[in-house]
């Protein structure tokens, strides 16, 4: 019924040249000998040793791993489109083409940032603060105070202006000037 090699390092040899071999290692297991594969169904299916490094999980659909966690120790690349039923936890950041996000920050390396929302855009604040900044220095601010919507220049004696477009060139209708107590100025 069973069959045993009892000699360590025992080798099985397949084929008329024996080109395939199936070698015991003492304490470790089986290796397969060179870059052969251990195929299933009609061969387009196989684990290889592609290499001294690489190793290949190839199928023609689908590899279905049913542990209930998957630990990859290294880097991760895919060429093709990441699903996901549950949730995507990157501790450490996650970068996506220009966009890094990390803890609390959206960090764009270059270009304009677009928010394009079907419906509305939403932006809620706990301490009912949004905070406008240029290169770092804040330069404005819309909050809160008692449920009153407030708008604040942060920059001593810079003024807050409304603009728009009247025939096509940009006029200012009302600027407030911080440097004189907040007095008002209307366009004519």
């Amino acid at each position: 019924d069973d069959l045993t090699l009892k000699s360590d390092s025992a080798v099985l040899g397949f084929g008329a040249d024996t080109d395939t071999t199936l070698t015991h290692t003492d304490g470790t297991g089986l290796t397969l000998n060179s870059t052969n594969k251990l195929c299933f169904n009609d061969a387009s299916q196989f684990i290889q040793g592609a290499s001294a490094t690489v190793l290949d999980i190839a199928a023609t659909d689908e590899i279905e791993l049913t542990a209930t966690l998957v630990d990859v120790v290294g880097n991760f690349t895919n060429s093709g489109t990441i699903v996901s039923a549950g949730k995507i936890t990157a501790d450490a950041g996650i970068d996506i083409d220009n966009f890094n996000i990390d803890g609390t920050t959206i960090a764009l390396s270059s270009g304009n940032m677009t928010l394009d929302s079907a419906g509305e855009v939403i932006l809620d604040s706990a301490s009912g603060t949004m905070r406008f900044k240029v290169n770092g220095t804040s330069v404005g601010e819309f909050y809160s105070d008692s449920s009153d919507f407030l708008i604040r220049s942060a920059v001593s004696d810079k003024d807050i202006k409304l603009q728009g477009n009247d025939g096509g060139s940009t006029i200012t209708a009302l600027q407030l000037d911080m440097s004189e107590n907040g007095g008002a100025s209307f366009s004519d």
